[in-house]
């Protein structure tokens, strides 16, 4: 009994450090001073592979019964920081703003969250198909 109500402890702590560590990280890397690129379009692919790694998270701590609060925050923050953090850039001397990283900041989270909802309804699918069969 004592070690699990340690470990959902030490679950509830990681999944907050590794949600707040990638917001923290994501709001750097978008404010930070540009960095020159070198092939086209690859700033969007950055774009969309930082928020698909966001929605990644988001799948995992909810399978893994994170917090509610943390759970919300994370949420919150896909659904609310593409707009939020490419208007910051406007203020910014070393970015501009550009709605088509928006597009792609949200693509990100979407596709992940999209073909996990995909999969787990077949699973359910498939499993009510056997059980009835």
């Amino acid at each position: 009994m004592f070690v699990t109500s340690i470990i959902l402890v030490m679950k509830k702590i990681i999944t907050a450090i590794l949600s707040i560590t990638y917001m923290i990280a994501t709001v750097y890397f978008y404010l930070r001073p540009g960095v020159q690129t070198f092939v086209v379009g690859s700033d969007k692919f950055l774009h969309f592979v930082g928020f698909f790694s966001g929605g990644v998270l988001l799948i995992l701590i909810s399978r893994i019964g994170a917090s509610r609060l943390n759970r919300l925050a994370l949420g919150f923050f896909l659904v609310i920081g593409p707009l939020v953090l490419e208007s910051l850039q406007i203020i910014s001397p070393y970015r501009q703003f550009d709605t088509l990283d928006i597009l792609f900041n949200y693509l990100g989270w979407i596709v992940p969250a999209t073909v996990f909802s995909i999969v787990e309804r077949c699973m359910v699918l498939l499993k009510n198909r056997d059980s009835h069969g």
